[in-house]
């Protein structure tokens, strides 16, 4: 996680790993995510930078899921509203959320028709139709390159995907994959205790 531009924190760049025993595996897929001014109350928008064939994601590289769509009730998109955004959401889940979507896409509101169809396909033969997986395949090899030329060791086994949240390069430099929203929560908390602190101290001296 990084910012794109150190002058504005609303604009983040992320890497997804592809999670073990999937078509992903092995996958280091990266990512832009925005943030409105009035984030946590409005969601973010994620778009892919890596390319990625998915029922979800358009081939602009926009992502598609509920737990980024606005919390309106909207009975056509077939969503419920407990789906969708709420501020009590972190970049952490979405990013966990985003990892589950890539195994298991929503084939019935596809934002790639085309890989839907194909998605569909693969499944109902039970992995027959090599399409599906040969692309993701190839997409998946294609992002290893992009890994190593960052100097990123990608997780392959269930294991090392699991350790920790720390994802070590090749020179041993650890990317801290923290929620820097979590860490901005904790600073105002500890400001309002300050503050609160400060409030019955100027009691006590009136007194």
């Amino acid at each position: 996680v990084k910012l794109v531009n150190e002058e504005c924190l609303f604009e983040w760049e992320v890497a997804i790993f592809g999670p073990p025993e999937t078509l992903y595996q092995g996958g280091y897929f990266k990512a832009r995510m925005k943030f409105p001014p009035d984030y946590p109350y409005s969601p973010p928008t994620m778009k892919f930078l890596s390319k990625v064939w998915h029922p979800n994601v358009y081939q602009s590289g926009d992502l598609c899921i509920s737990i980024l769509h606005p919390p309106i009730d909207d009975p056509q998109s077939g969503e419920m509203p407990c789906e969708r955004w709420n501020p009590t959401q972190t970049v952490r889940t979405i990013l966990l959320s985003v990892i589950s979507l890539l195994n298991e896409p929503n084939t019935f509101s596809p934002a790639n028709v085309d890989a839907s169809v194909m998605y569909r396909r693969w499944k109902d033969s039970k992995g027959n139709d090599k399409e599906y997986e040969e692309i993701i395949k190839k997409q998946v090899l294609q992002s290893r390159e992009e890994a190593e030329k960052d100097g990123v060791v990608v997780p392959i086994t269930l294991e090392d995907y699991t350790r920790n949240s720390r994802v070590k390069r090749k020179d041993s430099t650890p990317i801290d994959l923290t929620d820097f929203y979590d860490d901005y929560e904790d600073d105002d908390s500890e400001l309002e205790d300050q503050d609160s602190n400060k409030t019955n101290s100027s009691k006590m001296s009136e007194e």
